[in-house]
């Protein structure tokens, strides 16, 4: 009995704390809703008000659905806007969504994935006692951003075919139709030459450093073909920052240094890229691929 009215209090107390703001008192009571349930009969969340004025109220709080845009909230009479990635996104014009998709800038776990492993070596590079070079973080973290873009344009440009027949990829731009691949091309090209000013305001030894990396980003969709390990190569690509971090601000490597932080971030990322593939793995059985992703 006194788990019951206590139960009943709090509900209640609840409630009264959503309604505030209403211009007449509230009285809902938990007999209502255990009432609706034994007869069978639902209402749209199982409670009933005296007044149509408290309904009201419920919706301008928000209760019985969204009283404001996706990209809005409301807390005490106050909305706050969010800004996330994927609200931007699409929140882009039609013409413009497609292809910010296509960079996934509405997913930017992989951007940060492939930017922390420059950031510690620019970090570990910088005089003893000195905070890391602000420049040099902020133009990796663009060449990081359209690198990323360039790597899941290329990727979905192999995959079109496979990505059609798994659900959780039908709906990437290139596979659904939105972007199709000469288009995928051409913005292709220009992340990459976008791409290329931004290691071109680096020194001899990173620029030819950073074109090297092409290779592994060119080839890494094309590994989940041909081996069971494309995590392993994913590794080499996204931790290739590692290297090009510490030349961009001493002018070459230090392999005593880069060498150990560039494997470290290979195992990292064979660890984490192994948990998302088995996360997604039930969705990709339906295709004949070698790769666990």
């Amino acid at each position: 009995m006194l788990q019951a009215k206590l139960t009943g209090q709090l509900t209640l107390n609840f409630l009264r704390r959503i309604h505030h703001g209403a211009s007449c008192p509230c009285l809902y009571s938990l007999s209502d809703y255990c009432t609706k349930k034994k007869e069978g009969t639902r209402t749209k969340h199982g409670l009933r008000s005296d007044s149509s004025v408290s309904r009201r109220a419920f919706h301008s709080q928000g209760v019985f659905g969204p009283s404001v845009s996706p990209r809005e909230t409301q807390h005490h009479g106050r909305r706050s806007f969010s800004l996330s990635a994927a609200t931007i996104v699409n929140s882009a014009p039609a013409p413009v969504k497609p292809y910010l998709q296509l960079m996934r800038l509405d997913k930017p776990i992989g951007t940060w994935l492939l930017y922390l492993p420059c950031t510690w070596s620019i970090a570990l590079a910088a005089d003893p006692g000195c905070l890391p070079d602000l420049g040099m973080l902020t133009l990796f973290g663009a060449g990081a951003v359209l690198m990323r873009g360039a790597g899941c344009t290329i990727n979905d440009m192999w995959d079109k075919d496979f990505d059609k027949k798994v659900s959780r990829t039908a709906t990437r731009p290139i596979a659904s139709g939105a972007v199709s691949r000469m288009q995928a091309l051409v913005f292709l090209g220009g992340q990459l030459s976008l791409g290329l000013g931004v290691l071109l305001c680096l020194n001899y030894y990173s620029i030819a450093l950073g074109a090297a990396s092409l290779s592994l980003v060119v080839t890494y969709p094309l590994m989940k073909r041909i081996t069971y390990w494309p995590q392993l190569v994913l590794g080499l690509t996204f931790n290739w920052g590692t290297l090009l971090g510490w030349s961009a601000v001493q002018g070459s490597c230090d392999w005593s240094v880069c060498l150990p932080l560039y494997f470290s971030g290979v195992m990292w990322t064979l660890i984490y890229d192994t948990i998302y593939a088995h996360q997604v793995k039930q969705t990709v059985t339906q295709i004949c691929a070698t790769s666990l992703d």
